[in-house]
């Protein structure tokens, strides 16, 4: 007979997803007792030690917990997939990730459109940059991550195409550049450049001009895509970027003008992540279909009339 409940893999995951009991107990709405207790027989089951106490930190997995954590994770989602009977029937909780720049464009109208296909999913999304939620992808706290393909997967992380997205020259209303329908990579390279620099988000961008042949004339590096769009309409350089909002304005409301690249690069793929070691759960097969059926043939194109 096996020894274990699946009520009690459910409660050591949460465990080690939160760090505590305490946290554990409140995510779960249960008792901390219980969740105490279910923790005392796994390790007197198994005959192993699943935590060890940090200072300051909680509770930290084992080497023989993380071992554990991830053959517990294989076991609830296949008994959540066993517990679905169709699809209009799936019900549960769904873990995603979105890159903190694609997310606000992306993100709130997949997630509209998969909650009007399951309404009894509960989606929780989880911003971030594109390192840490394939971290969390591959730990197992995340069971997609929807972001841009930068060759950071690995080992561990599984990429499953969906979109693209067209990379673009980001203008000054009125700049000299802003005459022509579209520019080459070479032309930005004439004007002072503004750099987006989240990590592999910076060597994507400096790529495009190694690729032409040119050298950038940076003059400023900065983490977020609203501040590129700021500094940019308010004269400070050019730039490229690849998310492309619905309107040419940047926050404090001074416009911009974009135009496609005459370079023709490769489009930036759109891919969700997915641990290589894991099964995708019923949930996260269903949002991966539907997000590809959802973003094909909505290519993010840069340019509008």
């Amino acid at each position: 007979m096996i020894q274990f409940s699946i009520r009690q893999l459910e409660y050591f995951v949460a465990v080690a997803r939160h760090g505590g009991t305490l946290q554990a107990a409140r995510a779960l709405n249960v008792s901390q007792p219980s969740i105490s207790h279910a923790i005392r027989e796994l390790e007197a089951s198994w005959d192993v030690s699943l935590f060890v106490r940090r200072h300051a930190r909680g509770l930290q997995l084992t080497t023989e917990g993380e071992q554990r954590f991830r053959q517990a994770l294989r076991l609830l989602r296949e008994a959540h997939s066993l517990e679905q009977r169709t699809e209009r029937s799936i019900r549960g909780e769904l873990a995603v990730g979105c890159f903190d720049t694609l997310g606000p464009l992306v993100f709130p109208a997949l997630m509209k459109a998969f909650q009007q296909h399951y309404p009894d999913v509960r989606l929780r999304p989880h911003e971030g940059h594109i390192a840490d939620l394939l971290d969390q992808v591959a730990d197992g706290a995340l069971e997609l991550a929807l972001v841009y393909d930068t060759s950071l997967a690995g080992e561990r992380i599984r990429l499953h195409d969906v979109g693209a997205s067209l990379p673009y020259a980001v203008l000054p209303a009125g700049h000299p550049l802003a005459v022509q329908p579209d520019v080459s990579v070479a032309d930005l390279a004439r004007y002072p450049f503004i750099l987006i620099n989240p990590p592999h988000s910076r060597e994507y961008f400096l790529s495009l001009f190694s690729h032409a042949g040119v050298r950038p004339q940076v003059v400023a590096e900065v983490g977020s895509f609203e501040m590129v769009r700021a500094l940019v309409a308010n004269g400070h350089g050019v730039s490229i970027l690849v998310t492309r909002p619905a309107g040419d304005l940047a926050y404090d409301g001074s416009p911009l003008a974009c135009r496609a690249l005459r370079d023709a690069p490769p489009p930036q793929k759109i891919v969700l992540a997915s641990a290589v070691d894991l099964p995708l759960g019923v949930l996260a097969q269903a949002f991966l279909d539907l997000a590809r059926d959802y973003l094909k043939g909505r290519g993010l194109s840069p340019c509008r009339p």
